[in-house]
């Protein structure tokens, strides 16, 4: 449990050691503070109700009818975990469903690790169109190995869905199917595939906007289809678990890609802090905003969220007889 807080830690420290914190205290004070704010709180909201409207589709197709405002308010307060790590906001909406919509928890959570699979897709597609519309804009290095990160991400995507949709077994991969936890993926239909993965690329879409929106208050240059290739990568790096939301991989990952659009005459010291500025107030606000939605409707679900001991242990129980059988 530690080790996400020790790699981050050391990663934040070694990025304050190579970055230049009088050229970072002036681009924070030069940034459009006003524009930027407004743009997080838009985009909060935005990016919020498109997210629970996902989960909505995704509950209606998979999992039985909820309420959206239900949904909306399971959503909100999974900011609160999702601050720590992605898979634990993940974690807490499959308990929820358990909990009030009287579903098995594994089923829930495959329902979940199941949209995750179509997030992957649907960053895919957004490389995909990024490669082909702004390849001449990345930096040289970037270019060159996109198309690999693709081709071999869609051959996953694609050896995927002949394994779940046309019972094709890779020699030893069959035994899978018989896991609860799968279920979701043999479940859903191919409509549910197609409904999930246009709502989530354009859910993904608000992003790239966002960020877009955002760069300009600290004179950050990127192009919007660059943008269709580093907001996925940053995706990917903030929701594997290896350090905290992402903390530290996330800023080390944003310098490599965005430092290379400055002008020459800013200089790599200056840009280097200018993007760290921008992280570091825009991670930490977006987050609190997200926290101060989460609170505002904590009190409709904390009750379906709160684990007692007895429910703790038979949890236990059945996932060590589930393991043996």
């Amino acid at each position: 449990r530690s080790l996400p807080w020790v790699l981050s830690l050391g990663i934040v420290v070694w990025l304050g050691s190579q970055i230049d914190m009088d050229a970072m205290v002036s681009a924070l004070a030069h940034a459009d503070h006003g524009p930027l704010l407004a743009w997080m709180a838009l985009f909060t909201i935005l990016v919020f109700l498109a997210d629970s409207a996902c989960l909505h589709l995704l509950f209606d197709r998979l999992l039985g009818r909820f309420s959206f405002s239900e949904v909306l308010a399971v959503k909100g307060v999974s900011y609160f975990l999702n601050a720590v790590n992605y898979s634990a906001g993940t974690g807490s909406i499959a308990y929820f469903v358990h909990k009030r919509g009287d579903q098995p928890f594994l089923k829930a959570l495959s329902a979940l690790l199941w949209l995750n699979f179509v997030d992957i897709a649907a960053l895919l597609i957004l490389l995909s169109l990024g490669t082909l519309m702004g390849s001449d804009l990345l930096p040289e290095t970037i270019a060159e190995r996109l198309p690999w990160v693709v081709g071999v991400g869609g051959v996953i995507v694609v050896g995927a869905l002949v394994y779940w949709r046309l019972g094709w077994d890779f020699l030893i991969l069959g035994r899978l199917r018989s896991l609860s936890v799968f279920a979701a993926f043999e479940d859903a239909k191919m409509s549910d595939y197609l409904a999930l993965l246009g709502a989530r690329t354009a859910f993904i879409g608000l992003y790239v906007f966002m960020t877009w929106a955002l760069l300009p208050t600290f004179q950050i240059p990127v192009p919007l289809t660059a943008l269709l290739v580093y907001v996925p990568l940053l995706t990917f790096v903030q929701i594997v678990p290896a350090s905290v939301s992402g903390l530290g991989a996330v800023q080390w990952v944003m310098i490599a890609l965005y430092a290379p659009h400055f002008a020459a005459e800013v200089g790599d010291t200056q840009a280097e802090a200018t993007i760290v500025a921008f992280s570091t107030v825009v991670g930490p606000g977006v987050t609190l905003m997200r926290l101060g939605l989460g609170y505002l409707l904590l009190g409709r679900v904390a009750p379906d969220l709160v684990v007692s001991g007895d429910e703790l242990e038979a949890t236990r129980s059945a996932a060590n007889e589930h393991s043996e059988s």
